[in-house]
């Protein structure tokens, strides 16, 4: 030992300007430059330190281990080189070096690992990853993960440009940019979903319980609503609400003809016949002037002042609004014509998780879900606030309704086995509801992330008159679930950003009135000319709350390369 108190071996690699503390063991390994070792540390042969790293006291490197550039490791980390290690043979005899085999370990550069970590054999950690303190990794760890605990799992992924942008979609490319990340969010929370699963486990809970009653008590709560009733799907909370207010054969129910097929669905499945009217081609949601022109010029009063349709006779009984892709409908024009007509409101707001809307006539913002009698909302996976699975609910500030709903979603039961009406079944899971309460909690930051994702969109589209962009009004805050571009050369577009491996969809191709299972209607083409011409120039775009500000430029250039190409063969959109 050197005065120092420093054995190094003459086999020891080091590069410049190597900073060692004392009470070290080092041999046969290599050191990079600008490289700091703490005391009592040791390193064993054919072990490699990359350049610029902090190895904190009381570590253990053995053979087999290549530490990258730019890695830090803290005090009494160890590292481990044989999965099964054992001191003697099958026969009894003391192991010798020449029995051992050593599998190799790997950190990648960047990487962080915290102290009193144990890094298992025949392990990669990957980029710029972290490791939590006393965790024990018995696998690899992603680039740009955060992993803790025994064994270490993923907690949750960095955002940045040096994220892996192609983690999660079909139509993307190695190095593309999905349409959808639902991989990122589900790691990030990964150790709090599997918690709720294994509750339930030890529990036994499987069907409403705490974990319903708390999610519907919290939801209630983000949308300032007074109730908040937990079912199996965004359809089921629609047909439910219809069927709850006693809306079904003999009336009519008024929405728009671009929405998903849900909506029309629970509709005709309450027993309600199906009307359309066109929507506002700047927001794309239900155009208050053809609702008022509807119910004036195709609907009569009867003897006693029932609002009834011209031809087919039947009471016009309610009106859905459907807050399409993350902003709400124009709810004071549409509530003011309601009022006049003695209509029911019912907010379709399956794609407006916490969107909100300036009523001048209550002078105050109101969230989705709280204007009209009653709103549904789907959980699905896609949505601002999705399930692990399908998963749907009501809100609304009527007790008796909501009461009613409670009753229709578990086959009319009062109480178990009391069944004061016919129903449904149509429950949430208490597994699911679990989910949504972890993700319920991110859900203002995430739709915040979205609206300056969106923000961000904007400032990189600027002025276009080839592409149309979406319109937020003044009396909006939108929570961009989709982000809605319209194009005349829609298709040539598509193919180009996909040819780029960038994701994109379209929500909806085909207007519901002229979609078969509606065929029996007595629509035709040309009947909503705003919603067919919409439906034929749509385009969504990557929208989710980690997005980069990379992927959106590499967005934004792709579109600007396609119109720049073409702009001699496409008008500009009116």
């Amino acid at each position: 030992m050197n005065p120092d108190f420093k054995r190094i071996a003459s086999d020891v690699r080091l590069g410049a300007d190597v900073k060692l503390a004392s009470f070290i063991n080092l041999y046969g390994c290599g050191i990079g430059d600008e490289t700091k070792v703490g005391a009592f540390v040791e390193i064993q042969k054919n072990a490699n330190v990359g350049r610029r790293c902090k190895i904190s006291s009381h570590t253990f490197i053995c053979e087999g281990v290549t530490v990258e550039d730019n890695v830090f490791i803290g005090h009494g980390v160890v590292f481990i080189n044989d999965t099964y290690p054992r001191a003697t043979t099958a026969t009894g005899e003391l192991k010798t070096e020449q029995h051992w085999s050593v599998e190799p370990t790997v950190v990648k550069k960047g990487a962080s690992i915290g102290s009193g970590a144990t890094i298992l054999a025949n392990v990669t950690i990957g980029e710029n990853a972290i490791v939590g303190a006393g965790s024990v990794v018995t696998k690899d760890v992603p680039a740009n993960a955060i992993v803790a605990g025994n064994p270490a799992s993923v907690l949750r992924t960095l955002a940045g440009p040096e994220r892996r942008s192609s983690q999660n979609s079909a139509t993307a490319t190695d190095n593309g940019i999905p349409f959808l990340d639902l991989k990122t969010p589900h790691q990030e929370l990964e150790e709090e979903l599997v918690a709720v699963l294994r509750k339930a486990l030890r529990d036994a809970a499987f069907i409403g319980g705490s974990e319903v009653d708390s999610f519907e008590r919290e939801f209630a709560e983000f949308c300032d609503a007074q109730y908040c009733v937990g079912v199996s799907n965004g359809t089921d909370a629609l047909r439910l609400i219809l069927v709850a207010a006693g809306i079904g054969p003999g009336d009519t129910v008024v929405t728009v003809p671009n929405t998903f097929i849900a909506t029309a669905e629970a509709i005709s499945q309450a027993g309600a016949e199906l009307a359309f009217v066109d929507i506002d081609e700047l927001t794309y949601n239900m155009d208050p002037v053809c609702l008022e022109h509807y119910l004036r010029t195709e609907c009569l009063p009867d003897e006693e002042g029932r609002l009834r349709h011209r031809v087919s006779g039947k009471r016009v009984r309610a009106i859905v609004p459907v807050h399409l892709y993350g902003q709400m409908a124009d709810m004071d024009a549409i509530l003011d014509i309601a009022d006049r007509y003695s209509l029911m409101v019912i907010e379709d707001a399956c794609q407006a998780h916490g969107a909100q809307y300036y009523s001048t006539r209550q002078g105050r913002w109101r969230k989705a879900g709280t204007v009209g009698r009653a709103a549904a909302f789907s959980f699905y996976p896609g949505k601002n606030l999705g399930a692990c699975g399908e998963a749907g609910a009501v809100t609304t500030n009527d007790e008796e309704l909501a009461s009613r709903i409670r009753m229709l979603r578990d086959h009319g039961q009062a109480k178990k086995y009391f069944h004061d009406i016919e129903g449904y079944n149509g429950r949430l899971d208490a597994i699911q509801a679990g989910f949504l309460r972890v993700k319920l909690k991110h859900l203002g930051e995430w739709n915040e992330q979205r609206r300056a994702r969106a923000a961000c969109y904007h400032s990189l589209f600027g002025e276009n008159q080839s592409t149309i962009f979406p319109h937020e009004p003044a009396w909006s805050k939108a929570v961009y679930h989709l982000y809605v571009i319209r194009s005349e050369s829609r298709e040539g577009l598509m193919a180009h950003l996909k040819s780029a491996g960038i994701g994109v969809a379209i929500h909806y191709p085909i207007p519901l009135h002229m979609q078969k299972a509606y065929a029996h209607l007595p629509y035709r083409e040309g009947d909503f000319p705003v919603a067919e011409r919409v439906a034929a120039q749509i385009v969504s775009l990557p929208m989710y709350p980690q997005i980069t500000d990379e992927q959106q430029v590499r967005v934004a250039d792709t579109i600007s390369q396609f119109v720049h190409t073409t702009s001699g063969s496409q008008p500009a959109l009116k």
